[in-house]
């Protein structure tokens, strides 16, 4: 079946439709109706006759079944993980269409990752055991970059870190939206998981337009305009194209293999400029929600908006302080409160951006300071006030105002990276609080961290934030666990909460008890009609 070619399929108007019909018919048949081969029904046979045509395809060196590369890709931060039967690692549309092919004729499963690092919902793990990894890190190039109409087209194993240097050195003009999980995370796998970041484009999914993807059958199908006409002139300024839209089928499905997309880039403003508060009392949640949805609502605040709790925000700034709780764990109240002080930080904590004219973003200050300072002490800042902090601060350590400063400072610093679109691992560190290895020496959290990220999606409301947060916490501290929380405002009326199961992975009793927090946790969710916006790898 090629697109652009009219086929005998009749629908109630009595008309024929195109191919482009056809298929998005089928792939939501399949969708809903799912024939895909199980790892336990392939035959031995079947199995090496694939792994040497794929060999024949990819060469030898990128289909590896051997024990320390099954290993290495069955490595996960949550209590429970996979292994495959078998990676291979394509380079190219072509490789991957004809791998895809191999699968097919042998009835093989395969699992395609980007750059597997989907930290807390299951790395580059498969939802079963014995499924093939179609690794496509090596297909990591930026096809073209569009300076006027600002996107780019990037292949699946583009990093942030990568696309982030690529844009300062040779396109200034422009910035990409990052997420805090690091300069090595993909930035295809984030917008096909539906991932969010920072500034005014932190809704990834809704900043792309035209996709490439490979069907089960290895046909090689586009989006957008791109269905109608591989040449078409505006495949990726026009997500929606013309007929059926095709590209949230591919989005935490199975249904295709995503080798290229369009991704929009963000024209960099006049002014960046970030708002913080430290809100003192838990009482103060509500309203702080409904004043942010506002805000939101009222299009005065453009960016995503992040509400930490102060476990959150101490976990991104150390290590857990085993020396102050003589081993126990969760952290007992007295050692948090001490922490919180130390620290300058609030029961809960504000993360977002103003962007736009020096007029338009002073005239939105203004705004925000009218909804917010009634809750709490709003702080504005650039990159030129922290940079001026910086060097004031040997000062204040000498006249004795070094408390909390520094973590303040780094805090702050690594805060208006992810605003201006610089990747950090800063925030990703935090996931290792209850670990034994310290994340501040290595960016990697697959070094034995143990993290299960829940992340129900509700309405931007106060009430219904709150009561989120009362009844996860109490899960979390009945299973013996620390309750960090963030609140993001992903869209102007609906909040996620990503809820953090921190635990050490080498414990065989916190790794069970984090398997039944968890579970207990979704059960609890979901007697409230709440489901989490991301599944783990046993939920596919």
């Amino acid at each position: 079946m090629s697109l652009g070619t009219e086929i005998d399929l009749s629908y109630g108007n009595g008309r024929l439709a195109t191919a482009h019909e056809a298929t998005a018919s089928q792939l939501l048949a399949r969708a809903l109706h799912p024939a895909e081969p199980k790892a336990e029904d392939v035959r031995r046979e079947h199995f090496l006759a694939a792994l040497a045509a794929w060999e024949n395809l990819l060469g030898r060196e990128h289909v590896r079944y051997d024990a320390e590369t099954l290993d290495r890709y069955s490595k996960s931060t949550l209590p429970w993980s996979t292994r495959p039967s078998a990676v291979v690692r394509p380079d190219g549309t072509r490789e991957v269409s004809e791998l895809v092919k191999i699968a097919a004729r042998y009835r093989i499963p395969l699992h395609p990752i980007s750059r597997g690092k989907n930290w807390g919902y299951g790395d580059a793990c498969a939802s079963t055991d014995g499924q093939v990894i179609v690794d496509l890190g090596r297909m990591n190039r930026i096809l073209e970059v569009n300076e006027e109409l600002a996107y780019a087209v990037i292949e699946p194993g583009v990093t942030q870190g990568q696309m982030y240097e690529h844009l300062r050195d040779q396109y200034p003009s422009l910035m990409l939206d990052v997420t805090g999980a690091g300069p090595e995370a993909s930035i295809v796998g984030n917008t096909l998981q539906r991932g969010f970041g920072h500034t005014p484009y932190g809704n990834h999914f809704l900043h792309m337009s035209g996709m490439e993807v490979i069907l089960p059958d290895g046909e090689v199908i586009e989006t957008s305009f791109g269905a109608r006409d591989r040449n078409a002139a505006a495949k990726h300024v026009f997500p929606w194209g013309q007929g059926p839209y095709l590209d949230g089928l591919f989005t935490q499905s199975n249904l295709g293999i995503v080798t290229r997309m369009g991704i929009w880039l963000m024209p960099r403003p006049e002014v960046i400029e970030a708002f913080a508060m430290a809100v003192p009392h838990e009482e103060q949640f509500v309203p702080l929600i409904d004043a942010l949805r506002w805000l939101k609502l009222h299009d005065v605040v453009k960016s995503a908006v992040h509400v930490a709790n102060d476990l959150r925000v101490i976990s991104a700034q150390r290590a857990y302080p085993w020396e102050l709780t003589g081993g126990k764990t969760p952290l007992p109240d007295d050692v948090r409160q001490q922490l919180r002080r130390e620290g300058g930080i609030g029961a809960w904590n504000v993360m977002g951006g103003l962007y736009g004219t020096r007029e338009t973003v002073a005239a939105a200050k203004q705004v925000v300071l009218r909804k917010l300072s009634k809750i709490g002490r709003v702080h504005f800042f650039t990159r030129t006030k922290i940079n001026l902090a910086k060097r004031l601060a040997p000062i204040a350590r000498r006249v004795g105002l070094r408390t909390g400063l520094e973590n303040r400072l780094r805090s702050a610093e690594s805060v208006y990276d992810l605003l201006c679109g610089i990747p950090t691992a800063d925030h990703l560190r935090g996931t290792g609080w209850r670990s034994k290895t310290d994340l501040r020496q290595s960016d990697d959290p697959n070094c034995d961290v143990g993290l299960a990220w829940i992340s129900p999606c509700l309405p931007l409301a106060g009430d219904a934030c709150a009561k989120t947060a009362v009844d996860l916490g109490q899960i979390f501290r009945v299973h013996g666990f620390d309750p960090l929380f963030t609140f993001s405002a992903i869209t102007d009326r609906a909040a996620v909460c990503v809820a953090s199961i921190n635990y050490d992975l080498t414990s065989d009793r916190e790794s069970v008890d984090a398997a039944n927090c968890l579970d207990v946790a979704e059960r609890a969710l979901r007697s409230e009609n709440l489901i989490p916006y991301r599944p783990h790898l046993r939920h596919k």
